[in-house]
């Protein structure tokens, strides 16, 4: 399968799928043809947050003319239905099934799946399936999660921790000791949905003969395949995942236990099987993990920063695959600056909340906005501007952040001043010293300026990426690969790469969609794409290029060394031949092809990155809010992010990922966050889940790519889809204190919350 591209002899032009998305030509998941026989699946979810489930009544569903299928714990065949695969960053039990077995764990688990000869027919069957649950306690906040006394969410492990990760250097009881003064904090950050265009959960599954073959959005490709061959006892040669275009990911987009129910439905009744999910349903597949921020720091006198201790609650809601995020916000929980002794420690709680997973800027979001509104709050009270207390303690280029990592290989301080500069900025602060305790109290609008920096890692562990460009007679050039377009632009820097090393025209190359008979990649995840994917890409066409010379030797005569391929052409001497032209001229067939390998590889290494770190991500940003101190509300002015980018490949779609990235941030900061009370999930739906809007974001809204070309990746590029998200709700809040002094610490940031810090309404 290859996508339609628009035609362009420049390298730098539209993007590759512009023109079929924009004439909605582009084909998603829930588009594809359906195969010959399709029946359609719905799934029954739990309206309960923790329930026992006493007994499961699908007679009625099963006679409804036209339903083919049901699955529930009492249709398993003797199946174990628990997920084996988990993620990386520690094991944890085995504690989820693609179907509930004995208790649902948070509302929206899946009881029962059901496959009709139509969606209807399915929807229709899975109400007349009847359910009787006994209600159990429910636990939405980490902190009570983890008293003693409280109710157990797997009762078999014996506890609410799922596990913990240490980690730190020097001597933390030291540095408190050459601390001058020492402050102490808490911050917060609430569960927030994904949120993409396209629905979670969707699919086309066909079981036939053995053999699973699965059209689905799944970022990680291979891993969804181990999965479902763990699952269903098949080797992994009998899975085969087809992805077309994805409708948004941000880390949400994974093999979901809909996936595997409509799998053995598909089994069951030996027809493919769809799936066509609603947003209610999406709501309830996945979340960003909660988190709970606590903090001890000491400093001297004049900003240097001596000591911390960090503990973290994670809240991994009621499944857990790995310790993978806990380990990820640990590992950067500091933020970009030296810290001589430091002590941390991550623990992941279940809740009775949506399950988390992956997000975009995974566990760095979080950690940002606590630590940069905490040392905000510091250098305010130690009578210091904001930017230089930052600027005295940032790491520096070069700054080798642990062994075995490559070096930071970004300047933050003119970073950090030019996105001051963008707002037309200073950098002084109303509030430093004495006047930075004293909140407001009067009713007229102020305003204030606040900043933020952020880092993080490339990919963890070893990355693996591999990509094959195929010439053919036509002259044209195929770059296989199982990277996913999941609307970051991917496609067209692969193309852009291919064209640029081969010195052909963009529009001669295509680019496929992925699929696991394709060459392996480690997934979609920690902008690893550009410097991973890029460079086997790019090694792809070289190779590509050596063997063509040398068949060129081999048709044409000469040695290889007489050849060399320039502007798309095989040139000896002051003869040239198209690529389409050796091939049809050294009669291989009309299917000849010449295939070049490309290998991308960074290594293992024993630290908490797991791996040398195949890149860093660094953005910065600054904030200039008004808020009105009578009703608390807080009006986002000016705001600008600068992300190193090494070298923008395709530079519209790199200015979008910043700008994307900043607004999916300004929803974080003050709008978005899943709220359960009362024992529910209140506000899973689009009409009651607040968003940004296109209203809110300022006419002031600047984003900057910094590019000094000295990145890993092709043309000295680096990651950058994802550090945009994290500076935008601490310079906001940091602003905001600015403004009116009050200290927000929980997001969103609402006038209530406004308020509250300034002490005219309650707590």
């Amino acid at each position: 399968m290859t996508p339609t591209k628009p035609s362009s002899a420049e390298t730098g032009g539209a993007r590759f799928d512009a023109l079929a998305k924009a004439m909605g030509k582009a084909i998603y998941t829930e588009d594809l043809s359906e195969p010959l026989g399709v029946a359609y699946g719905a799934t029954l979810r739990s309206p309960y947050s923790h329930a026992r489930i006493r007994s499961i009544d699908v007679e009625k569903a099963t006679q409804l003319p036209g339903v083919l299928a049901v699955v529930t714990r009492d249709h398993l065949e003797g199946m174990d239905p628990y997920i084996h695969l988990g993620g990386f960053g520690g094991s944890v039990p085995t504690n989820q099934s693609f179907i509930a077995v004995d208790n649902v764990r948070f509302d929206g688990d899946i009881v029962a799946g059901v496959a009709a000869e139509s969606l209807a027919l399915a929807q229709e069957a899975i109400k007349l399936i009847q359910v009787d649950y006994e209600e159990l306690p429910v636990i939405f906040d980490p902190k009570e999660a983890i008293d003693p006394s409280a109710p157990l969410i797997h009762e078999t492990h014996g506890t609410n921790v799922v596990g913990e990760y240490q980690w730190g250097w020097g001597d933390v009881a030291q540095g408190f000791q050459e601390a001058e003064r020492i402050f102490e904090d808490e911050y917060s950050f609430p569960g927030i949905f994904h949120h993409p265009m396209e629905n979670l959960g969707g699919c086309t599954a066909e079981f036939r003969d053995g053999h699973v073959t699965l059209w689905a959005p799944i970022q990680h490709l291979f891993m969804g395949r181990d999965e479902i061959a763990e699952l269903f006892k098949i080797d992994q040669e009998q899975v085969r995942i087809i992805m077309p275009y994805i409708g948004g990911g941000y880390g949400a987009k994974e093999l979901k236990t809909s996936h595997l129910v409509a799998l053995f439905l598909a089994r069951k009744t030996g027809r493919p099987v769809k799936l066509v999910p609603s947003a209610e349903e999406s709501f309830r597949f996945d979340s960003r993990h909660s988190m709970i921020y606590k903090v001890k720091t000491g400093v001297k006198s004049d900003g240097t920063l001596t000591a911390q201790e960090i503990e973290l609650l994670v809240n991994e809601g009621a499944y857990a695959h790995g310790m993978g995020v806990t380990r990820l916000a640990i590992a950067g929980a500091w933020g970009p600056y030296v810290v001589p002794n430091i002590s941390m420690i991550g623990r992941s709680i279940w809740t009775n909340t949506v399950p988390a997973g992956s997000f975009r800027s995974l566990g760095k979001a979080q950690v940002t906005w606590s630590y940069e509104s905490h040392l905000d709050d510091i250098a305010r009270k130690l009578g210091i501007e904001p930017m230089e207390f930052r600027v005295k303690n940032f790491m520096r280029r070069g700054h080798t952040i642990v062994e075995g990592t490559s070096p930071l290989d970004a300047d933050y301080e003119k970073l950090l001043r030019q996105a001051a500069e963008a707002i037309q900025w200073d950098g002084k602060s109303n509030r430093v010293g004495q006047t930075a305790e004293t909140p407001e109290t009067g009713s007229k609008p102020l305003r204030g300026r606040g900043l933020s920096t952020t880092f993080r890692h490339g990919y963890v562990g070893a990355s693996n990426t591999y990509a094959e460009a195929v010439a053919d007679q036509t002259g044209r050039v195929q770059i296989r690969h199982t990277c996913a377009e999941i609307g970051q632009g991917m496609y067209t820097v692969i193309a852009n790469i291919a064209a640029t090393t081969l010195g052909i025209p963009i529009d001669r190359v295509d680019v496929t969609h992925p699929d696991t008979i394709y060459p392996y990649s480690d997934g979609i995840a920690s902008s690893r794409d550009t410097v991973c994917m890029g460079l086997a890409v790019q090694y792809a066409c070289e190779d590509l290029i050596h063997e063509l010379i040398d068949l060129a030797a081999n048709a044409k005569g000469g040695t290889h060394d007489e050849w060399r391929m320039e502007e798309g052409q095989l040139w000896r001497g002051e003869q040239d031949y198209s690529i389409g032209e050796l091939l049809t001229g050294f009669s291989l067939g009309r299917s000849a092809q010449v295939i070049g390998k490309g290998i991308h590889r960074t290594s293992r290494r024993d630290n908490p990155f797991m791996g040398e770190v195949p890149h860093w991500e660094v953005s910065v940003g600054a904030a200039e809010v008004e808020v009105d101190p009578e009703t608390g509300n807080v009006t986002l002015l000016k705001y600008a992010t600068v992300g190193d980018v090494g070298k923008a490949i395709h530079p519209v779609g790199c200015k979008s990922q910043l700008d994307g990235a900043a607004i999916m941030g300004l929803g974080n900061a003050m709008y978005e966050e899943m709220v359960y009370q009362d024992g529910q999930f209140l506000n899973g739906d689009d009409m009651q889940y607040r968003m940004p809007f296109l209203e809110d974001i300022p006419e002031g809204f600047i984003s900057i790519m910094v590019e000094n070309g000295d990145g890993p990746g092709p043309r000295g590029a680096k990651g950058m889809g994802q550090t945009g998200v994290s500076p935008i709700a601490p310079a906001i809040g940091n602003a905001v204190f600015d403004a009116v002094g009050a200290r927000i610490k929980d997001l969103p940031i609402t006038p209530e919350k406004v308020l509250q810090a300034l002490g005219k309404i309650p707590r």
